[in-house]
């Protein structure tokens, strides 16, 4: 048996004294002296809703008002129970049982049970949701899931997968109330500390303590979501007091030191696997040609990029979405030659170099310098290139997944169930459409075997196909960079998992 139940990692108890801020939060009638944390949003489109299973949901409402089965835990390395106190597999690694926590509250009252878990499974697997996640999910043997009482759900595989249970802490993969998917989308009901008061994608989006919260109330009356359009203005909004707190990446590196010395700000800075990928459709001309794709990577120069768009805060990548601290990650060598760039586009047909559209938008800082930083990088292969910025609140609507050659920034990742959403055949977030039958039996084969060490040789193979053949580029491992208010208080390491622990000081 893969004994896999874990201990409730203590969060601890915070103690909130003092709080008179002058801030206050009206929840319902009643008046709420704790704070509210006016935090930024990037990347959300006039079609971004409260549905968490669909494929527009708007990002951080994910994150704060709903919970999975499982989560990470506060170091992000280890999976840790959430809504499921315990679990374990039976004795062919193919049969996972969960055990519920009792008492939960849904944002609407009603209680949390077995049901309700067995119906989030069920509407992300359902085609007509639109999960951008569901190819992770088709292990599951849906037909024959039971819920043998109110708080145990029994969820067999198709296949084994010895980390079933980190596969589950993916933040599509949350609770709601059974029978709610016609409505999720306006109503955004969830178990987590926060539930929604009103949403705007281009707009606010407010959020209110749940004091019902099964973890304890939250040290916060609420969370304002601001929407801001283009990266220019965010530092100005931070300096301006608009904002308590900027997260991972919406910061451009050359503006850090206008709060650098600062006491009115603190930075948490800390190693991540975040990265901005440049994709590379492989469906269609001039990408659908591996030599084409192979020259384009070699173009490279990733110590400059490292330089120049982070300042130097971050670790070179090759290519994948597993980072250093994963127990995965697989070392490569992924050497910048421009000779052997050009030799492969003139085999490819390309001897006199090749013209392609880069097509971009300012919604997060790191996505227009690494643009230019590249297309400097390309035209010494002979790759010349039209960079086509678009404005940022057409770029998700208009652009993304349609254009053969683009950006995204993505948070960090773990090395499975990573790799099968970013790489996988068919899911809806592999962005080049790479599909490939090889690496799709390597992830199947690391998911059944026991032995560690013969999973990470396996994953490594893995690795090693999405940074030779697929049509991703990601030259940086970007360091973590938050700015806060200094009045912001009770942040740690993951503490987007962990947010209700945040209170705020008076000033």
């Amino acid at each position: 048996m893969y004994a896999q139940s874990r201990i409730r990692s203590i969060l601890g108890v915070i103690v909130l004294v003092a709080l008179v801020l002058a801030l206050t939060a009206t929840v319902g009638a009643q008046e709420d002296t704790r704070g509210v944390l006016r935090h930024l949003k990037a990347g959300t489109t006039p079609a971004s809703n409260l549905d968490p299973h669909g494929p527009n949901a708007e990002g951080l409402v994910l994150q704060y008002v709903w919970n999975q089965l499982t989560r990470l835990d506060i170091g992000a390395t280890f999976v840790v129970p959430d809504l499921a106190k315990s679990w374990e597999s039976d004795e062919t690694g193919k049969v996972w049982t969960f055990h519920l926590e009792q008492g939960v509250k849904f944002h609407d009252g009603s209680d949390f049970t077995s049901a309700d878990a067995l119906y989030s499974i069920r509407r992300v697997l359902d085609p007509d949701t639109g999960s951008p996640v569901r190819d992770k999910y088709l292990i599951i043997d849906e037909e024959n899931m039971s819920a043998p009482d109110d708080y145990t759900i029994v969820i067999p595989l198709h296949q084994v997968d010895v980390e079933f249970p980190l596969r589950v802490s993916e933040k599509r993969l949350v609770m709601i109330p059974e029978g709610s998917g016609d409505t999720i989308a306006e109503t955004g009901i969830g178990t987590d500390a926060f539930y929604v008061v009103e949403q705007n994608p281009v707009g606010l989006t407010v959020l209110a303590a749940f004091d019902d919260y099964w973890e304890g109330p939250p040290g916060l009356a609420g969370i304002e979501l601001h929407h801001v359009s283009g990266s220019a203005g965010i530092a100005q909004a931070l300096l301006t007091d608009q904002l308590d707190y900027v997260g991972i990446g919406q910061i451009k590196a050359e503006n850090f030191a206008l709060f650098e010395g600062n006491d009115d700000f603190t930075f948490l800075i800390q190693d991540s696997g975040g990265f901005t990928q440049i994709a590379m459709d492989v469906t269609q001309p001039p990408f659908d040609d591996l030599r084409v794709r192979q020259a384009f990577k070699l173009a490279q120069d990733r110590q400059e990029t490292l330089e120049v768009v982070y300042a130097g805060q971050g670790d070179i990548a090759c290519d994948t979405s597993v980072w250093k601290k994963d127990p995965y990650f697989l070392e490569q060598d992924c050497s910048r030659d421009v000779e052997r760039a050009k030799e492969l586009l003139a085999e490819a047909g390309y001897p006199d170099g090749i013209d392609v559209v880069l097509t971009v938008g300012d919604v997060y800082p790191t996505l227009v310098p690494l643009a230019v930083a590249y297309k400097e990088q390309a035209a010494e292969a002979g790759i010349r290139i039209e960079i086509n910025q678009v404005p940022a609140d057409t770029y998700y609507p208009d652009h993304f997944g349609k254009n053969a050659f683009y950006l995204d920034w993505w948070g960090q990742r773990q090395a499975s169930s990573g790799m099968k959403e970013l790489f996988g055949c068919g899911s809806g977030n592999n962005m080049s459409k790479w599909c490939s039958e090889e690496f799709e039996q390597l992830l199947i084969d690391a998911g059944a075997e026991l032995d560690f060490d013969k999973r990470k040789e396996l994953l490594g193979q893995a690795q090693v196909l999405v940074a030779q053949e697929s049509g991703t580029m990601n030259p940086v491992f970007f360091t973590a960079v938050d700015v806060f208010r200094s009045r912001v208080k009770g942040v740690t390491r993951n503490f987007t998992e962990y947010i209700h622990l945040f209170y705020i000081e008076e000033d």
